[in-house]
């Protein structure tokens, strides 16, 4: 059953990859119907007879009706009882989206930009979460109240269009009124429905107006922008555009496909084919689609480039890491987005014709062979292009390499096949300025281990569908015969456009093979002996010490390619959490990072790690990763510890008292342990009953002969029984040392004697810091605009005694004098968000149960 499970989901998952891209293909396929007598040169020359003030008319109608959209924010914030100034709720509104509209997949996009702009300002999941449905619900709102009573009362008759349409508007108007009541019932009453764990509060009858004023509003400027850019028609009038908008929006929506691109330009083309020509309609479409939704979308980017470069750069100051500029995190993503639209680029042009009067020319310059190449490898790279898009985005330095390359080549390309100086000019100074970039490229992988993600799959399938499809419309003129495979000639561009569409779907065949021989997708499998001891070899050259956890042998081991590093982890639900940071060299610890982070995607799973340091912030940033800081960890300093003077009364009281009545400590070297193993089981025993409690895994040790026999052990006797027992974890170098399983039995003396005899040891053996391990919650802030976890924690670590003792295991510790090091979490942003923690909880949980 499980096995069948898994197929019908991987069954799914392809679906839900090629679906859009059918319904894409199909959108194109009957718009190429409705343009075969046109020609692309007659509509370029078309809008670009468009006079400026209908353009305008169209700008300040798409600024308005954005100005509404945030509206919808706005308003949310006051229906969560949580209001933000309207800058606050406007910018995260347009941000969110203005991008979701155009990349497609509105709900996942738009809540996830939402979530991470509204946690900024405090707002928790939950809040975040209403906002979002709010938000969701405004549109619809709208819709059914306005395309209700237009389509019940000022309905089209489909079947006049076609006889394969039985459907009746009207029919469609009045259910849509229906479920508009409903809506307004519900808030009069009051009532409040949960869908999976997540309430939903259908707001006070004042704001569902509010609601349904904002987004009737929107409505009708966005639909209004088309009537003002067609041309006058007497037959034709507002009421008729907007039902078609109504129609062609709802259609775009339904596909799937990113912004509704073809699927709605397609609807509107037919329903509006009665009143005008092709290339009347065409022309207003193609302006609205540029100003709607391009140009709100380039701004919207660059709004959200430059929030999160104000809000790294204050992180990264904080967090000392002087060395990565801001910009360094947005780098990487900038480029790969300018480097797939210059494949689309060079495609788009593979594709189109040529300008004829440089084509007169060409051959007295270029010789033909050359032409022909540069048109055959010009569509080629542009297909690289959008593959290497996604390693440039991941920072893979072979994608950094393989982008110069080919953007030279494509410059160069450009000009050989027709001379066409614009694109060879934006392919070389895209070049120029991604050449003094290298540092931000150091990942060291392979172009087939990266794991491409289904919005890059689904992007890059659309532009290839919509690359043939500009082809053949083209040279829609031109006679089909097995003979034009092989013509060449300066004007035999047919000929080689469809060489080219050969050439890029056997490059996607042997790239989709490769990629499925590749053996990154490593065997999930806990270490045997020999990983166990590869393990070893690298702690023992390492000067932390929290690292040996790996030796409890209860987590998945990754090591580098060299061995010279590894990484552990466990998995929880579809969370993929790391223990800490890597061990081992630091020049393999960015690319152990990526690995991990690519395994997880590639088993359709998501990447955290768990009770990290500030070493590796700037590479857990790079993945997209968010931090939360969940405590601070103890380190004493051991030349400044010492029993002598006012300072260390209360340790020398503490020793000399417990060695008064018959305790003595001693240090186990640890090929001796195994023989004290009946007797250290006892004590573990006598733990674990008045603990009420199990043996926990993950972030803690538990007792297990094989796992105890790698360490010295500290033990406390009285007499000849152990009474109290911590394996001791020592670090390279003398750097530091630190204990995992610490037991004791009724009997066993205050715990103070143990840490102080253990810090004394070690210091008589030359190491620097004794770790005391994590304090949680410890260190959060709770100021004013501190973020929200930090406010929940804070508020937890000052009153929460009923829960656990934070605060007294904080001050516990600091009876020591330690320096306090910042632990973090870095986990997925957005709902994923929640997801991780409920995952990291299940598999920590009984983390108290450590003291």
């Amino acid at each position: 059953m499980k096995e069948n499970g898994s197929i019908q989901e991987k069954a799914l998952k392809v679906v839900s990859y090629l679906l859009p891209g059918i319904i894409f293909a199909l959108a194109l396929w009957t718009l190429d119907q409705q343009l075969n007598h046109l020609r692309s040169s007659y509509i370029l020359k078309s809008i670009a007879s468009v006079p400026l003030s209908h353009i305008g008319i169209a700008v300040f109608f798409t600024i308005l009706s954005y100005t509404v959209l945030t509206g919808y924010d706005y308003l949310a914030t006051r229906h969560i009882n949580h209001p933000l100034s309207y800058k606050q709720a406007a910018s995260s509104s347009f941000i969110s989206t203005s991008i979701s509209y155009s990349t497609g997949f509105n709900f996942l996009t738009g809540s996830s930009l939402r979530y991470r702009l509204y946690s900024i300002y405090g707002l928790t999941f939950l809040e975040i979460w209403e906002i979002i449905v709010f938000c969701v619900s405004t549109f619809w709102v709208g819709f059914c109240f306005i395309a209700g009573l237009l389509f019940t009362f000022y309905s089209v008759k489909l079947p006049a269009y076609s006889s394969e349409i039985p459907v009746q508007l009207n029919l469609i108007g009045i259910l849509l009124l229906l479920l508009l009541a409903a809506y307004f019932f519900f808030s009069f009453r009051k009532r409040d429905f949960e869908i999976k764990g997540y309430r939903i509060r259908f707001p006070e009858p004042k704001i569902a107006f509010l609601q349904l004023a904002l987004s009737s509003a929107d409505y009708l400027l966005s639909g209004s922008i088309i009537y003002f850019l067609l041309p006058s028609n007497s037959q034709l009038t507002l009421l008729h555009v907007l039902v078609f908008f109504a129609l062609a929006q709802l259609a775009g929506l339904i596909s799937m496909v990113p912004g509704g691109l073809v699927v709605f330009e397609t609807v509107m083309l037919f329903m509006l084919k009665p009143y005008f020509g092709t290339v009347d309609v065409i022309r207003p479409l193609l302006i609205f689609r540029a100003v709607y939704y391009f140009l709100p979308f380039l701004l919207g980017f660059l709004a959200l480039i430059f929030c999160e470069f104000e809000a790294r750069k204050e992180f990264l100051k904080k967090a000392g890491k002087v060395t990565y500029s801001s910009f360094s995190e947005v780098t990487p993503q900038i480029f790969s987005v300018l480097i797939f639209l210059g494949g689309i680029s060079l495609l788009f042009s593979g594709a189109l014709p040529s300008n004829p009067e440089y084509l007169r020319e060409l051959p007295y310059i270029v010789p033909l062979p050359l032409i022909e190449a540069s048109r055959f490898f010009g569509s080629i790279i542009g297909f690289l292009l959008l593959l290497l898009a996604n390693g440039l985005w991941k920072r893979i330095d072979g994608a950094y390499v393989l982008s110069l390359i080919v953007l030279l080549l494509g410059g160069i390309f450009a000009l050989l096949k027709d001379f066409n100086y614009q694109e060879a000019a934006v392919l070389l100074v895209l070049s120029a300025f991604l050449l003094p970039s290298r540092k931000h490229f150091y990942r060291k992988s392979s172009l087939l281990h990266q794991s491409f993600s289904r919005e890059n799959i689904i992007a890059i399938i659309l532009v290839l569908v919509s690359f043939i499809w500009l082809g053949l419309f083209s040279y829609r003129n031109v006679e089909y015969s097995n003979e034009l495979w092989w013509q060449f000639g300066v004007n035999s561009q047919a000929s080689s456009f469809l060489r080219a569409v050969v050439g890029i779907f056997f490059m996607l065949l042997v790239f989709g093979v490769m990629k499925m021989l590749s053996p990154f997708s490593k065997d999930i499998h806990l270490p045997g002996p020999e990983e166990l001891e590869l393990a070893k070899a690298i702690l023992k050259a390492s000067p932390e010490t929290w690292g040996n956890l790996a030796l409890t042998g209860d987590k998945y081991l990754l090591f580098d390619a060299r061995k010279k590093a590894f990484l552990m982890y466990g998995v929880s639900g579809k969370s993929w959490i790391a223990m800490g940071d890597p061990v081992g060299e630091s020049d393999q610890i960015k690319e152990l990072i990526w690995d991990f982070y690519e395994m997880s995607k590639l088993h359709q799973g998501r990447a955290v790690f768990y009770e990290i340091s500030e070493k590796y912030i700037p590479i857990y940033l790079d993945l997209g990763l968010t931090l939360i800081k969940i405590g601070e960890e103890a380190k004493v300093p051991l030349d400044s510890f010492t029993l002598e003077g006012k300072s260390g009364k209360d340790f020398r009281y503490a020793v000399k008292n417990v060695e008064k009545k018959g305790y003595w400590f001693e240090i186990i070297p640890p090929e001796k342990v195994i023989i004290l193993i009946p007797e250290l089981k006892k004590v573990s025993d006598a733990w674990l009953e008045m603990k009420t409690g199990k043996e926990k895994g993950f972030s803690v040790g538990f007792f297990d002969e094989k796992y105890l026999s790698n360490f010295p052990l500290g033990i406390v006797r009285n007499e000849d029984e152990i009474v109290a027992f911590a394996n001791v974890w020592t670090g390279a170098d003398t750097e530091e040392f630190s204990i995992d399983l610490m037991r004791y039995n009724s009997s066993a003396p205050a715990m103070d004697y143990l840490f102080v005899k253990l810090i004394l040891w070690g210091k008589e053996n030359g190491y620097k810091h004794f770790s005391l391990g994590m304090a949680p919650l410890s260190g959060l802030e709770k100021r004013q605009f501190a973020p929200l976890w930090h406010k929940v924690g804070a508020l937890i670590f000052a009153n929460g005694d009923y829960l656990y003792n934070y605060k007294g295991l904080r001050a516990y510790k600091e009876k020591f004098n330690p320096a306090w090091n910042p632990k973090y979490i870095a986990l997925p942003t957005g709902f994923k968000k929640s997801l991780a923690l409920k995952d990291i909880a299940a598999l920590i949980s009984g983390m108290k149960d450590l003291f």
